[in-house]
């Protein structure tokens, strides 16, 4: 029980570290100026859905697709690593960020996909379900998108809180322990191709 409690801990967490909410709540504070309350409400439940239904479709879809392709878990943790890796450097600089003014749905599906649900979160849920299962990745995946729609929720209060920069800032470390999490998945395959 204290190791699925402990897997499970570490699951959420990378899933929200890749999801990084800060980056989603940012472009929704600049999309949404203009929203009335109950359009942002429903702006952040649409953006949620969004990147969930992509999320579980590709926790169903991608490891069936790994395994007809023949790939391993050690190779798909060196590539996924690296893919995460170069991904937390974006948010490292600040990069993630900038995404073009579009319509307000169109913006609302930006958020959701790639923002929330990015090829980082998908790249994710791959390995994490091949090391951990369906069940306990779904349970975490659940837990980081619902951290994710409560700081969207209140990002107005949020940035009343800790300010604008507050939240870059809080985005860039995040990005530095998506770092640390990717070289680990790169450390773990290459082991497990040695060993």
């Amino acid at each position: 029980m204290e190791y699925l409690l402990t897997d499970f801990m570490k699951a959420a967490f990378a899933f929200l570290v890749i999801m990084d909410p800060f980056v989603s709540a940012l472009y929704f504070l600049s999309i949404s100026k203009k929203f009335k309350k109950r359009e942002k409400t429903d702006a952040v439940n649409s953006a949620t859905l969004i990147a969930g239904t992509t999320l579980f479709a590709f926790l169903i879809v991608g490891p069936l697709v790994l395994s007809v392709l023949g790939i391993t878990l050690e190779s798909f943790q060196v590539a996924g690593g690296l893919v995460l890796f170069i991904i937390s450097v974006k948010f490292i600089l600040g990069s993630m960020g900038e995404v073009d003014k579009v319509s307000k749905n169109t913006s609302i599906m930006v958020i959701g996909v790639p923002l929330i649900t990015g090829p980082g979160v998908l790249t994710t849920t791959i390995m994490l379900v091949l090391e951990y299962g369906y069940l306990l990745t779904a349970a975490a995946a659940m837990t980081a998108l619902s951290v994710v729609w409560i700081i969207m929720r209140h990002s107005e209060r949020i940035e009343q809180l800790i300010g604008w920069w507050g939240m870059e800032t809080t985005s860039r470390i995040m990005g530095l322990l998506l770092s640390a999490l990717a070289v680990e998945f790169i450390k773990n395959g290459v082991t497990a191709m040695l060993a």
